[in-house]
This record gives structure tokens, sequence and C-alpha cells, in this order.
């Protein structure tokens, strides 16, 4: 077997790994719902608006998936034609960074959510303070789907 039969099927490995910037999104959401849960009433408004947050590397990696099944869609009909192997190794390659890069960042913004929700809580820290330090982890999100679209278009 040559890499021009395995480059289709690692193309979609590399979508299929998008899926963990979905897992991210979820487990981010679900760490940082979980924080306003305990959140006295008149709180609660501004910790929903920063739980919400992780909730973009899904959209991130949706919008990568989209851009690689553009990339892929002139190879589908004809596998063997010439730049179509180039092609699928760089879906593959664009999936597998946004994915992870995807997973991690709203894994870990949801602790970040989830950590300013209780200090919004108890009064520590207003909202704006705890959604700037929230957008760190998302920088990382953001460079992994410009890097993918580079990839992808260039």
């Amino acid at each position: 077997m040559t890499l021009e039969n395995w480059a289709p099927l690692l193309a979609f490995f590399g979508i299929g790994m998008l899926g963990l910037g979905l897992s991210g999104s979820a487990i981010g959401l679900s760490v940082a719902g979980s924080a306003v849960t305990g959140m006295r009433n008149e709180r609660r408004g501004q910790g929903i608006a920063v739980s919400v947050l992780p909730g973009t590397q899904g959209l991130y990696s949706f919008a990568v998936g989209f851009l690689c099944l553009q990339k892929l869609t002139p190879f589908l009909a004809d596998p063997t034609q010439e730049g179509a192997t180039s092609a699928f190794i760089i879906v593959m390659a664009a999936g597998m960074v946004t994915g992870i890069a995807c997973l991690f960042s709203g894994w870990y913004q949801g602790a970040v959510c989830a950590a300013g929700i209780k200090s919004i809580n108890q009064d520590k820290m207003p909202m704006g303070q705890a959604l700037l330090l929230a957008v760190f982890p998302e920088f990382y999100a953001i460079l992994s789907l410009a890097f993918s679209a580079l990839m992808l278009y260039s």
C-alpha cells in the first residue's frame, strides 16, 4: 500500500479529529456551567455570560471542517488526480491542529471561566476581568483556526 492509497483515509481521520474540538467545547461548557449553578441570584446573569465562552472552540472546529470539505471536494471523485495526495495530507494536518488545540483550549477555558465565575460570585473580581482572563486560552484556538486556514488555502 502506498501513501496515495492511504491519503483519503488520512484526510477523513483529520476531519474526525475535529470532533476533539467539539468535545473541548462540551467539556468547557460543562465545567463553566456547573460553576454558575452555585451563584447568587443577583450575580447569575454575569456568570452565564462568562460560562458560554468555551462554546467557540466547537464553532472553530466546525468552520475548519467546512474548509476541509471544500478542499477535498475536487479530489473525492478522482483521488488519483494530481495534487490529491497533498490535499489529503493537508486536510489531515489541519484537522489535527485544530481538533487538538480546541480540545485543550475549550477544556481549560472552562476551568478559567469557572474560577472567574466563583470570583464574581464572591465579589473578588468584576465580570470584565473574568472575561479578559478567559480570552487567553481562546487565543490559541483562534491561532489554530488561522493556521489551518493558511494551510488549506495558501
